[in-house]
């Protein structure tokens, strides 16, 4: 007589942890889970790895990333940035695809790097702006270039283009930096060749090959209008070519003239396009521009949004600043915790949850979602300190590096993935793919890429919630369990079966090993590391469209015995390297059991 199983291979409600894991529907991952995915296939599968991108880091903790930021220049080429401890470092990637971080400037007294696109009018380039909580503005014009050669007081470009077409400054006090060493140039900007170059490159070996970069300027607020000399400028942004700079330890936001960031002054009654000034209830925390308003997170409870009109007459124009209804908490932590998704901004309030802010149908005002319920006890044990948060591709990411892990929100299913252990305080989106900057060093990692965590293993745990066949008072019985899926010949894939909670009725562990052919149900050729493609499917798994992308197909029935129980909880987990498996199903031949309720009947 053929036994009958009840199959669970429904998994697109994800990760959850608020509910008791007990009393919730089955294959539902819960508490203990980490590095799964549910892919586009709807299986629940193991992560993709992470590769070191560039130099290996110092391996200091001090080290750690603190800041970055990815610029596609108005050229159409793109920089991208990282800070730590003093350094600031750019994305260099040689003709022969060698990628280095290259030192742009250092000697900074933070890390906390805040960053925004300008456009220079005058010069027709972007400017890439940033603050640190200094009383400075620090400007970039991203141009780098390599060196053809050079004279005492001249230096000239690889290639055609001239330095201005390279994006280089040709106005105001300009200099190239080669080799750590800064090089002031007069002249020559609309050539191939600098002229009046001081000190003399020549003398400080310059040679051919060698990459110029455009020397960092610095801009005091002492040396700009209307903004107060010793603000400590730690936020900023631009809307409409006004750059809006903040400090938070100061209420006040200034708003500077358009198409300039040095001048920040104002008629009475104000004229269109003059700066502002502007007070709030508490400082201000973080900026977004979103359609033709800034909105400002504000100490630990507000939102602002803010606005401009036109006279009637349109020759004077009113600053809007409009408290957005909030209550307590309901701030952002920290700029880097705020992202645009879409139609939306999303942040982490103090709370702490993970808010989406846009406009509710039928309603103008913008209102705020907590989209976090479903992991609401995660989210209340996390310090976020330091953290970040990413929109790419349907997925908010959010780096809680003083926990060690990433959160994965699937915005178009709305689903909440398991949590990723990986060493992460900064994302970037880097020719396209998702990067991540350490939380440990100063090194840089090409996310979902491979099987294996920069040579190290992932610990994989798949645990789903309590199963009591829906009738959690009676007791049951059962001795086989069916598993389904994909895995490589590589792995082993462990199964383990508590009775009852936390396995107080004992613990099962039974191994599914991907090289046992009995279990394998696959014509193909082995779908393990080095005989298939990686490089087609993204996440784990995210995006394949056939099966010759998947491991081979296994069918596998563990035998079981034991005493009855009232419920149990399965779980799948591997913990090696470059190993790969998915499960498409699983389930029991769990019947009810005609033992009585003897034990805890009083």
């Amino acid at each position: 007589m053929s036994i009958t199983y009840s199959i669970e291979s429904d998994f697109k409600k994800g990760y959850w942890n608020k509910p008791d894991q007990t009393n919730i529907p089955p294959g539902i991952l819960v508490e203990g889970s980490q590095n799964v995915l549910i892919n586009e296939g709807e299986r629940v599968s193991i992560r993709k790895g992470y590769t070191l991108d560039g130099q290996e880091g110092t391996g200091v903790v001090a080290d750690a990333i603190g800041s970055s930021f990815d610029w596609i220049r108005h050229l159409g080429d793109e920089r991208n940035l990282r800070a730590y401890d003093d350094e600031l470092e750019y994305r260099y990637v040689a003709a022969d695809g060698t990628v280095s971080w290259r030192r742009l400037a250092n000697s900074f007294t933070s890390d906390a790097f805040n960053f925004a696109v300008y456009w220079d009018n005058s010069e027709l380039i972007e400017r890439l702006l940033m603050v640190n909580g200094t009383s400075n503005i620090f400007d970039w014009s991203g141009g780098v270039t390599t060196v053809a050669s050079v004279t005492a007081n001249t230096i000239t470009v690889a290639g055609t283009s001239t330095w201005a077409q390279l994006g280089f400054y040709t106005t105001g006090t300009r200099a190239v930096t080669i080799n750590g060493v800064s090089y002031a140039y007069t002249g020559g900007d609309g050539t191939t060749t600098l002229t009046g170059v001081t000190p003399d490159p020549l003398a400080g070996g310059v040679v051919a090959g060698d990459i110029a970069h455009q020397t960092l300027r610095t801009t005091a607020n002492s040396a700009m209008t209307s903004i107060p000399a010793a603000l400590a400028n730690a936020v900023i942004e631009v809307l409409n070519n006004q750059v809006y700079v903040g400090s938070l330890t100061n209420n006040q936001v200034y708003v500077s003239k358009q198409n300039s960031f040095t001048d920040y002054s104002f008629s009475t009654p104000r004229l269109p396009g003059e700066g502002a000034l502007l007070t709030l209830d508490a400082p201000p925390v973080g900026f977004v521009a979103q359609e033709e308003f800034m909105y400002i997170s504000s100490g630990q409870d507000f939102w602002f949004k803010i606005g401009y009109q036109l006279s009637s007459d349109n020759t004077k124009e009113a600053v809007n600043i409009q408290r957005l209804k909030t209550t307590v908490q309901q701030g952002a932590q920290s700029q880097a915790l705020i992202s645009k998704v879409k139609n939306n901004v999303f942040f982490v309030s103090f709370e702490p949850t993970l808010d989406t802010l846009g406009r509710v149908e039928l309603v103008q005002t913008p209102q705020t979602e907590n989209i976090s319920d479903l992991i609401e006890k995660d989210f209340n044990s996390y310090d976020f300190t330091g953290g970040s948060s990413k929109y790419y591709r349907n997925f908010m990411y959010i780096a809680v590096p003083a926990e060690g892990l990433v959160r994965m929100f699937n915005q178009s299913v709305g689903r909440w993935e398991a949590p990723q252990i990986l060493p992460i305080s900064r994302f970037a989106i880097i020719g396209g793919e998702l990067y991540g900057h350490s939380s440990q060093t100063n090194e840089t990692y090409k996310l979902f890429s491979g099987y294996n965590d920069n040579g190290n293993p992932i610990a994989a745990v798949a645990r789903f919630s309590y199963m009591n066949g829906g009738k959690r008072a009676n007791k049951k019985h059962m001795t086989e369990w069916y598993s389904e899926g994909y895995i490589s010949t590589n792995t082993t894939l462990t199964l383990t079966i508590r009775r009852e909670y936390k396995g107080a009725q004992g613990i099962a562990s039974l191994p599914i090993d991907g090289s046992d052919s009995s279990i394998i149900f696959d014509l193909t050729s082995d779908g393990s590391l080095g005989k298939k493609s990686l490089g087609k499917r993204s996440l784990a798994g995210r995006g394949a469209t056939d099966d010759e992308s998947l491991p081979p197909k296994f069918r596998q029935v563990n035998g079981l015995t034991g005493e009855d129980f009232w419920e149990m909880q399965p779980e799948y987990s591997s913990n090696d390297v470059d190993q790969r498996w998915e499960i498409l199903a699983f389930g029991s031949d769990m019947t009810g059991s005609t033992a009585k309720n003897s034990e805890i009947t009083k």
